[in-house]
Protein backbone atom coordinates (compact mmCIF):
# COMPACT_ATOMS: atom_id res chain seq x y z
CA UNK A 1 0.00 0.00 0.00
CA UNK A 2 2.60 2.15 0.90
CA UNK A 3 4.48 1.45 -2.79
CA UNK A 4 1.18 2.32 -4.54
CA UNK A 5 1.45 5.64 -2.68
CA UNK A 6 4.37 6.82 -3.82
CA UNK A 7 4.14 5.51 -7.29
CA UNK A 8 0.95 7.66 -7.29
CA UNK A 9 2.99 10.34 -6.11
CA UNK A 10 4.99 9.65 -9.23
CA UNK A 11 2.06 9.62 -11.69
CA UNK A 12 1.02 12.85 -10.40
CA UNK A 13 4.61 14.62 -11.14
CA UNK A 14 6.30 12.64 -13.67
CA UNK A 15 5.07 11.76 -17.32
CA UNK A 16 3.29 8.20 -17.53
CA UNK A 17 5.91 5.74 -18.01
CA UNK A 18 6.54 1.94 -18.33
CA UNK A 19 8.48 1.63 -14.47
CA UNK A 20 5.72 3.22 -12.85
CA UNK A 21 2.76 1.38 -14.25
CA UNK A 22 4.40 -2.03 -14.11
CA UNK A 23 5.39 -1.41 -10.33
CA UNK A 24 1.68 -0.56 -9.55
CA UNK A 25 0.79 -3.83 -11.36
CA UNK A 26 2.83 -5.87 -9.35
CA UNK A 27 1.48 -4.12 -6.05
CA UNK A 28 -1.67 -4.77 -6.86
CA UNK A 29 -0.77 -8.50 -7.56
CA UNK A 30 0.65 -8.57 -3.85
CA UNK A 31 -2.60 -7.22 -2.62
CA UNK A 32 -4.39 -9.59 -4.44
CA UNK A 33 -6.70 -7.09 -6.30
CA UNK A 34 -5.90 -8.45 -9.94
CA UNK A 35 -8.56 -6.33 -11.86
CA UNK A 36 -6.34 -3.15 -10.76
CA UNK A 37 -2.94 -5.35 -11.76
CA UNK A 38 -4.94 -6.43 -15.02
CA UNK A 39 -4.98 -2.47 -15.76
CA UNK A 40 -1.75 -1.32 -14.97
CA UNK A 41 0.03 -4.28 -16.76
CA UNK A 42 -2.06 -3.07 -20.00
CA UNK A 43 -1.16 0.39 -19.79
CA UNK A 44 2.63 -0.50 -19.06
CA UNK A 45 2.13 -2.64 -22.49
CA UNK A 46 0.85 -0.14 -24.37
CA UNK A 47 3.88 2.14 -22.83
CA UNK A 48 6.46 -0.20 -23.95
CA UNK A 49 4.99 -0.98 -27.15
CA UNK A 50 4.93 2.51 -27.87
CA UNK A 51 8.94 3.63 -26.60
CA UNK A 52 10.08 0.57 -25.28
CA UNK A 53 9.23 -2.69 -26.62
CA UNK A 54 12.27 -4.17 -24.64
CA UNK A 55 10.41 -4.08 -21.84
CA UNK A 56 8.29 -6.48 -23.12
CA UNK A 57 10.13 -9.53 -22.00
CA UNK A 58 8.90 -13.55 -21.18
CA UNK A 59 8.74 -12.29 -17.79
CA UNK A 60 6.54 -9.38 -18.65
CA UNK A 61 4.16 -11.46 -20.71
CA UNK A 62 3.96 -14.16 -18.22
CA UNK A 63 3.18 -11.81 -15.13
CA UNK A 64 0.68 -10.03 -17.49
CA UNK A 65 -0.70 -13.81 -18.59
CA UNK A 66 -0.80 -14.78 -14.81
CA UNK A 67 -3.00 -11.55 -14.17
CA UNK A 68 -5.71 -12.34 -16.58
CA UNK A 69 -5.93 -16.09 -15.08
CA UNK A 70 -6.29 -14.56 -11.51
CA UNK A 71 -9.10 -12.20 -13.42
CA UNK A 72 -10.57 -15.38 -14.60
CA UNK A 73 -10.52 -13.82 -18.28
CA UNK A 74 -8.92 -17.50 -19.26
CA UNK A 75 -8.74 -16.87 -23.05
CA UNK A 76 -6.38 -13.86 -22.64
CA UNK A 77 -4.55 -15.53 -20.26
CA UNK A 78 -3.38 -18.36 -23.00
CA UNK A 79 -2.70 -15.69 -25.55
CA UNK A 80 0.10 -14.19 -22.48
CA UNK A 81 1.20 -17.57 -21.79
CA UNK A 82 1.23 -18.10 -25.20
CA UNK A 83 3.49 -15.18 -25.91
CA UNK A 84 5.79 -15.60 -22.99
CA UNK A 85 6.93 -19.06 -24.76
CA UNK A 86 7.05 -18.21 -28.02
CA UNK A 87 10.07 -15.71 -26.40
CA UNK A 88 11.00 -18.16 -24.25
CA UNK A 89 9.96 -21.94 -25.23
CA UNK A 90 11.81 -23.38 -22.06
CA UNK A 91 10.51 -21.06 -19.57
CA UNK A 92 9.42 -23.49 -16.64
CA UNK A 93 6.80 -21.12 -14.60
CA UNK A 94 4.93 -20.83 -17.72
CA UNK A 95 4.69 -24.10 -19.04
CA UNK A 96 3.56 -24.60 -15.56
CA UNK A 97 1.25 -22.03 -15.24
CA UNK A 98 -0.23 -22.91 -18.60
CA UNK A 99 -0.47 -26.48 -18.05
CA UNK A 100 -1.90 -26.47 -14.75
CA UNK A 101 -4.61 -23.76 -15.94
CA UNK A 102 -6.04 -25.95 -18.60
CA UNK A 103 -5.76 -28.99 -16.33
CA UNK A 104 -7.62 -27.54 -13.36
CA UNK A 105 -10.42 -26.47 -16.00
CA UNK A 106 -10.52 -29.52 -17.70
CA UNK A 107 -9.07 -28.28 -20.96
CA UNK A 108 -6.62 -29.00 -23.76
CA UNK A 109 -5.89 -32.08 -21.53
CA UNK A 110 -3.17 -33.32 -23.47
CA UNK A 111 -1.05 -30.55 -24.25
CA UNK A 112 -0.95 -29.32 -20.83
CA UNK A 113 0.38 -32.58 -19.89
CA UNK A 114 3.01 -32.30 -22.66
CA UNK A 115 3.79 -28.58 -21.08
CA UNK A 116 3.66 -29.40 -17.19
CA UNK A 117 6.21 -32.56 -18.39
CA UNK A 118 8.30 -30.17 -20.25
CA UNK A 119 8.36 -28.26 -17.08
CA UNK A 120 9.09 -30.96 -14.55
CA UNK A 121 12.01 -32.10 -16.72
CA UNK A 122 13.93 -28.61 -16.32
CA UNK A 123 13.17 -28.61 -12.42
CA UNK A 124 12.76 -32.31 -11.55
CA UNK A 125 12.41 -31.58 -8.06
CA UNK A 126 9.85 -28.73 -8.08
CA UNK A 127 6.96 -29.47 -5.82
CA UNK A 128 4.15 -27.29 -7.72
CA UNK A 129 5.45 -28.93 -11.24
CA UNK A 130 4.92 -32.40 -10.08
CA UNK A 131 1.56 -31.55 -8.48
CA UNK A 132 0.45 -29.94 -11.66
CA UNK A 133 2.01 -33.43 -13.18
CA UNK A 134 -0.09 -35.51 -10.93
CA UNK A 135 -2.82 -33.02 -11.44
CA UNK A 136 -3.14 -33.37 -15.50
CA UNK A 137 -3.06 -37.10 -14.93
CA UNK A 138 -6.10 -37.56 -12.82
CA UNK A 139 -7.64 -35.23 -15.03
CA UNK A 140 -6.57 -37.40 -17.77
CA UNK A 141 -8.29 -40.34 -15.66
CA UNK A 142 -4.91 -41.87 -14.65
CA UNK A 143 -5.06 -42.21 -11.10
CA UNK A 144 -2.42 -44.47 -10.69
CA UNK A 145 0.63 -42.71 -12.50
CA UNK A 146 -0.80 -39.58 -10.97
CA UNK A 147 0.17 -40.70 -7.38
CA UNK A 148 3.94 -41.30 -7.94
CA UNK A 149 3.89 -37.40 -8.65
CA UNK A 150 1.21 -36.04 -5.73
CA UNK A 151 3.32 -37.55 -3.88
CA UNK A 152 7.09 -36.86 -4.86
CA UNK A 153 5.63 -32.92 -4.99
CA UNK A 154 4.68 -33.61 -1.15
CA UNK A 155 7.89 -34.67 -0.16
CA UNK A 156 9.85 -31.99 -2.33
CA UNK A 157 7.64 -29.70 -0.70
CA UNK A 158 9.59 -27.44 2.57
CA UNK A 159 6.02 -27.25 4.35
CA UNK A 160 2.75 -28.86 4.35
CA UNK A 161 0.41 -27.66 1.28
CA UNK A 162 -3.51 -28.09 1.56
CA UNK A 163 -3.39 -28.17 -2.11
CA UNK A 164 -0.87 -31.39 -2.55
CA UNK A 165 -3.09 -32.95 0.18
CA UNK A 166 -6.72 -32.36 -1.31
CA UNK A 167 -5.22 -33.04 -4.71
CA UNK A 168 -3.99 -36.72 -2.87
CA UNK A 169 -7.21 -37.45 -1.20
CA UNK A 170 -8.98 -36.90 -4.44
CA UNK A 171 -6.25 -39.44 -6.15
CA UNK A 172 -7.05 -41.91 -3.68
CA UNK A 173 -10.56 -41.91 -3.51
CA UNK A 174 -9.93 -42.17 -7.79
CA UNK A 175 -8.42 -45.50 -6.56
CA UNK A 176 -10.97 -46.68 -4.26
CA UNK A 177 -8.67 -46.17 -1.00
CA UNK A 178 -11.44 -44.65 1.20
CA UNK A 179 -9.17 -44.29 4.14
CA UNK A 180 -5.65 -43.10 2.52
CA UNK A 181 -8.35 -40.46 1.01
CA UNK A 182 -10.21 -39.22 4.44
CA UNK A 183 -6.83 -39.03 5.48
CA UNK A 184 -5.34 -37.22 2.76
CA UNK A 185 -8.64 -34.69 3.03
CA UNK A 186 -8.06 -34.47 6.69
CA UNK A 187 -4.81 -33.08 6.16
CA UNK A 188 -4.89 -30.48 3.89
CA UNK A 189 -8.23 -29.66 6.03
CA UNK A 190 -6.02 -29.30 9.07
CA UNK A 191 -3.33 -27.16 7.57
Amino acid sequence: EDALETLEKARKKFQPNFVCELYSALAHSQLKDHTNALKFFTSAEVIARAKETNRLTHTFYFQLGAACERSRKFKEAETYFRKSLAMMPDFAEALNYLGYMWADRGENLQEARELIEKAVKIEPKNSAFLDSLGWVLYKLDKPQEALKYIQKAIENNEEPDATLYEHLGDIFSALHKTDQARQAFQKAYSI
